[in-house]
């Protein structure tokens, strides 16, 4: 729909910022203190979750059937070293399985710590908080879902400066969340996928979308390749690839590219 004098714009993500306002518009009650706050969204959290809260650890917060909870920070990716110390706790209460729910994750986390779970005897489970929590409307009808971190791999392909990559597979680990409608009409990996996108030179901080793919209303199409990038210097690069799936959550891989 054409809109007289309306001009490009874009809609910004603002991630964690808009989560701590809901947490203290939700939480805060009259003469309420960080402490309680934060015990009323592990609370509230929890119950989404269908899980129990569990006194007496300091990593674990709740209890779901034979698995220990861990529930990431509203305002901090959860990270490496917080799996590690949820796996540590597991292992000194002798628990042989833990789900870990976060907003964010820090980069290359989801395959390593997996593994590394493993190898302890743990089986672990990330799982992403979805936004809808922070819907009324969504969390009365009981629309919330907290689905298995997905993973995805791409392949970079470098000619001197110019690098492209191709999207070569995403995974949802647990299709069995996923409505049976849905799952009726997915064909192939890429069909969860309803846009990508990529930073050419990921500083840590905030995403800069450089390239992207998405699906729309008419054109249901997916390009799996980007188109080439041109690097004005040569040296080593960070490329941050985001993938959002059909449910919305965002899945994210960092590479590193060096160009002459």
């Amino acid at each position: 729909m054409d809109i007289p004098g309306c001009k490009p714009f874009e809609i910004l993500n603002l991630g964690q910022y808009e989560r701590q306002v809901w947490q203290g518009i939700t939480f805060a009650g009259q003469k309420q203190t960080q402490q309680m706050l934060v015990f009323e969204y592990l609370k509230f959290i929890l119950e989404l979750y269908g899980a129990q809260p569990l006194p007496g650890t300091v990593q674990l917060h709740g209890k779901k059937g034979g698995a220990m909870v861990h529930v990431g920070a509203v305002d901090a990716p959860v990270t490496i070293d917080e799996v590690n110390a949820c796996l540590a706790e597991c292992k000194t209460i002798r628990q042989k399985e833990l789900h870990i729910l976060g907003w964010e994750w820090e980069m290359g986390l989801t395959g390593l710590m997996v593994e590394e779970a493993k190898a302890q005897g743990i089986k672990l489970l990330l799982l992403t908080i979805p936004r809808e929590v922070m819907e009324q409307q969504a969390v009365d009808k009981g629309d919330v879902r907290f689905f298995e971190l997905a993973y995805l791999e791409a392949a970079p392909q470098v000619k001197d400066r110019s690098v492209t990559f191709k999207l070569t597979d995403f995974v949802i680990p647990n299709d069995e969340l996923i409505p049976p409608d849905v799952r009726a009409k997915i064909k192939k990996w890429s069909d969860y996928v309803d846009y990508w996108a990529v930073d050419w030179d990921f500083r840590n901080d905030a995403f800069v979308n450089g390239w992207t793919s998405y699906r729309t209303r008419q054109d249901r199409t997916l390009q799996l390749k980007t188109e080439a990038h041109e690097y004005a210097q040569p040296g080593t690069y960070r490329v941050l690839v985001k993938v959002i799936d059909i449910f919305g959550n965002d899945t994210s891989q960092a590479f590193e590219v060096k160009v002459k």
